[in-house]
C-alpha cells in the first residue's frame, strides 16, 4: 500500500512536470507569433518556415520533461532512430571535454535531427521543445546551415553589418528576445523539477529521449536523484557535455 501511494505521488509529479511543459510551449508559441507579427509590421523580415531545416543540424538541448514528452509521442520507427543518434553521439564523444569541440563535432558528423521525416519535417512538431520554438531566423535559411570558418571574410563581413542588432544575439541572425524567453522557462521547468524531485535534469534532447524510453529514466527520476545518475551512468551516457544533473 505504501509503495502504491509512493507511485502515485510520483506519477502526479511526472503528470504535473508535462502539464507545466505543455503550458509553457503554448506561451511561447503565442508570443513568437505576436513577435513575429509585430517585427514584420515594422518592416522587419524573418525566414522560418515547412521544409526550412538547416537549424535542425544544431546539438538540441532541453530539460527532462520536455524529452519526456517527446518519447511518449514517439513511434517505433522514431524510436530507433533516435536511439541510433544517441549511441552514435555517445561514441563520438569519447575524448571530448571542451563545448566547442563538441557543437562543432555534433554539426559536421551528427547530421540532422533524427525526428526529421523523410520529407524534411519535424517528426516531433507539436512537442518540440522550447529550445526550438524559441530560435527565429533574421536572415535567409542559407546562414542557418553556413559555417562562418569558410566563408569568406569578406560576405562574413557583410552578413554581419546586414543583422539588425536590435533585435539579433549578436553577432548570430537569431532573435535574442525570443531566445532569452525560452531560456527562462526552462529555467523555470527547472526549478520545478528541483521542488518536485529534489533535482533537475538537462541535456541533449536525443540522448533524453532515448534514455526515457529505452532505460526507464522517468522511473529512476522518480527515485532520486542517485538512481537518476546510476541509470545514466549504466547506459554509458554521463558525459558533462551531454547531460547535467543539478
Amino acid at each position: 500500500m505504501i509503495r502504491e501511494r509512493k507511485e502515485m505521488r510520483g506519477e502526479k509529479a511526472i503528470d504535473e512536470l508535462l502539464d507545466l511543459v505543455k503550458q509553457q510551449q503554448v506561451f511561447l508559441e503565442m508570443f513568437v507569433r505576436s513577435w513575429i507579427d509585430d517585427y514584420r509590421c515594422s518592416g522587419g523580415a524573418t525566414f522560418c518556415g515547412k521544409g526550412c531545416r538547416n537549424c535542425c543540424s544544431l546539438a538540441v538541448h532541453t530539460g527532462f520533461a520536455e524529452a519526456l514528452a517527446v518519447a511518449r509521442n514517439l513511434d517505433e520507427t522514431q524510436g530507433r532512430a533516435v536511439e541510433s543518434y544517441a549511441v552514435r553521439l555517445r561514441d563520438l564523444l569519447q575524448g571530448v571535454s571542451e563545448l566547442p569541440d563538441y557543437l562543432r563535432l555534433h554539426r559536421q558528423e551528427m547530421g540532422f535531427c533524427p525526428f526529421l521525416t523523410d520529407g524534411g519535417d519535424c517528426g516531433v512538431y507539436p512537442v518540440r521543445p522550447l529550445s526550438c520554438r524559441s530560435l527565429i531566423s533574421t536572415r535567409e535559411s542559407v546562414w542557418c546551415g553556413a559555417d562562418f570558418a569558410q566563408v569568406p571574410p569578406a560576405e562574413r563581413e557583410a552578413f554581419v553589418a546586414a543583422l539588425d542588432k536590435k533585435v539579433v544575439a549578436f553577432p548570430s541572425h537569431y532573435v535574442a528576445v525570443l531566445q532569452e524567453s525560452g531560456k527562462e522557462l526552462e529555467s523555470a521547468g527547472a526549478k520545478t523539477m528541483r521542488e518536485l524531485f529534489g533535482f533537475s535534469l538537462y541535456g541533449n534532447l536525443g540522448v533524453l529521449v532515448h534514455l526515457c524510453r529505452s532505460h526507464d529514466l522517468a522511473k529512476a527520476c522518480l527515485t532520486g536523484k542517485d538512481a537518476a545518475v546510476g541509470c545514466i551512468a549504466g547506459a554509458g551516457f554521463d558525459h558533462p557535455l551531454l547531460l547535467n544533473v543539478t
